[in-house]
């Protein structure tokens, strides 16, 4: 049974859209620098658009299927042998759907470090008048976990952020006991704001190592009758899926440039109900859309949310 306050979360799918299309509607870009021979150059633009495109994809994906039988030579099988061979395509599907779907989020993630660039190279100009030896951050995932800590430490993140942190790390611990592998931080809460994000990129990097577990059948080992190792994977990649979606509203809501999108412009331009939607596509949005409510940015939502406020008059 779900906790109190992790029923009132959305399913991941929804969070996941809702983010997405948030981050369509912003349509930001932001300048990417990298230091070559001790000169700052711009390299590229990051854009909230791709963020946006790899959401999408994440809260899209339905079923990884597998087919266990393709290059089996046999035409015909025993019913046992036959229903070993589909189990495992359910169990394997089964892990590599979230595992897939953890690594669209990863992707955006990646785009979201990018898009922050900028402001730490401002902040970090910055910094280095007051410390001259403070040491740059060389990646961008650093630089922005950076920027959590150091810059936006005291900002508002999305309601029960904590909560599930705790309990990624209850997961985590049990991860690390069961596996042996390694992480670059201490597996106790920092109380830095980036500590989460710290968990997301070391479970990130085990599977981008090949060290991350692809988990036996239970059902044809020695768990059959309690499949543990399997949920502690599935747990895993559930709450990596969702602290990472969260540390992507988390950043943009320090770092995002307002709304830019021509679409933006068009829902609020709606002569019966845009002065309602602007007032509820709104930053405070970015910081609670992973919350069941009666708004939302998907069609559903919409639909149902304009017929009430057509009987409101």
């Amino acid at each position: 049974m779900k906790c109190e306050k992790c029923s009132e979360f959305r399913e991941l799918p929804l969070h996941l859209h809702e983010l997405y299309m948030f981050c369509d509607l912003l349509r930001n870009k932001s300048d990417v620098y990298k230091l070559s021979k001790n000169e700052l150059k711009q390299e590229t633009e990051a854009h909230t658009e791709s963020i946006a495109k790899w959401l999408k994809l994440a809260s899209q994906l339905d079923n990884v299927q597998l087919n266990p039988f393709r290059y089996e030579e046999a035409h015909y099988w025993c019913e046992s042998a036959g229903d070993e061979l589909d189990s495992d395509a359910y169990h394997n599907s089964s892990i590599i759907t979230p595992l897939t779907r953890f690594l669209f989020i990863s992707n955006a993630l990646e785009e979201t470090y990018r898009f922050t660039n900028s402001q730490y190279e401002f902040h970090y100009a910055r910094a280095q008048l007051k410390n001259n030896s403070l040491e740059r951050k060389r990646n961008y995932s650093a630089q922005a976990a950076w920027l959590l800590d150091e810059v936006y430490s005291d900002l508002e993140v999305p309601l029960h952020y904590g909560h599930k942190v705790d309990g990624y790390l209850a997961q985590v611990k049990e991860y690390q006991k069961r596996f042996d592998n390694s992480f670059d931080i201490q597996l106790e809460n920092n109380g830095k704001l980036s500590f989460g994000l710290s968990l997301v990129r070391n479970i990130r990097n085990h599977i981008a190592h090949g060290v991350f577990p692809i988990v036996d059948n239970p059902e044809y080992s020695h768990e059959c009758f309690n499949p543990k190792t399997k949920n502690l994977i599935l747990n895993i990649l559930g709450f990596s899926s969702r602290i990472a979606t969260m540390n992507i509203q988390i950043i943009l809501n320090a770092t995002h440039h307002g709304f830019e999108s021509e679409f933006y412009r068009y829902l609020c331009g709606d002569p019966d109900f845009g002065h309602k939607l602007e007032q509820c596509i709104t930053p405070e949005y970015l910081r609670r859309l992973h919350l069941k409510q009666d708004f939302g940015l998907n069609e559903s939502s919409q639909w149902a949310i304009r017929s009430t406020w057509e009987e409101e008059g």
